[in-house]
């Protein structure tokens, strides 16, 4: 079954290309505490997985390794080594390309890789696409944070994208996917690997080991979205480590 093609979006900046990939439910707008901070000396790069953002609907069975073939696509113009900051769907997807792809990638600075923590909240991702009401969207959004959040905004934008059918199905396909996915590969060739987790995280808890044998930087204070929750530690992490 044919993968749609994931969407590529400049955000700005200008050098050497730096790549960001999102989560299950959200797009590139979910990187906006995140890319300002991350252009100096980079262009930084926004990708949308299939299913999400300005991607179509094709996602075949929802799988990350299906989800990656899309997300080759749409980075095909990137440069073979471009460092990556990917997010809990996003970084099992990257997880698989590059296992495929081993001179895909540089850096690889991922957040909560699904499949890799000490569970995953499969129910939240079957909810996820399936509410129907802002009050079941803004309860269930709430649920990422460690901290009370202002989830208006983010309740909105889903449920938009939700009102069309096929990006709904897409979505549920996705979820089921999800629930069922084994743990992601570790990626092949040299690219060096860091893993962070927000302290508090209730969708995919921190790990007990060390994945790949790779200790996970903990953010303090978290939940499942650091990179909204506490950007600007997040932002001084992911800039030391991209260098």
């Amino acid at each position: 079954m044919t993968v749609s093609r994931a969407a590529l979006h400049r955000l700005g900046g200008d050098g050497p290309p730096l790549l960001l990939v999102h989560g299950f439910g959200a797009d590139r707008f979910g990187w906006a505490a995140n890319a300002h901070a991350l252009m100096a000396g980079r262009t930084v790069w926004a990708a949308e997985l299939p299913g999400h953002g300005a991607s179509g609907n094709a996602v075949g069975q929802g799988t990350a390794a299906e989800l990656a073939q899309g997300l080759a696509a749409g980075i095909a113009d990137l440069p073979e080594g471009v460092p990556v900051v990917a997010h809990s769907l996003g970084a099992a997807v990257v997880l698989h390309l590059a296992a495929r792809q081993r001179a895909r990638f540089g850096e690889l600075v991922l957040i909560a890789p699904a499949g890799l923590g000490a569970g995953f909240d499969a129910a939240f991702a079957r909810h996820l696409a399936a509410v129907q009401t802002t009050a079941e969207a803004e309860a269930l959004l709430a649920r990422l944070f460690a901290r009370p959040a202002r989830v208006a905004p983010m309740a909105a934008h889903l449920l938009a994208g939700l009102g069309d059918p096929a990006r709904r199905a897409a979505h549920a396909r996705i979820a089921r996917a999800m629930g069922d996915a084994p743990p992601p590969p570790a990626p092949a060739g040299s690219c060096a690997l860091h893993l962070v987790w927000g302290a508090e995280d209730r969708i995919v808890p921190p790990p007990a080991a060390a994945p790949f044998g790779v200790a996970p930087e903990i953010i303090a204070g978290a939940g499942h979205l650091p990179q909204i929750e506490a950007a600007g530690a997040l932002n001084a992490l992911l800039r030391a480590r991209l260098g």
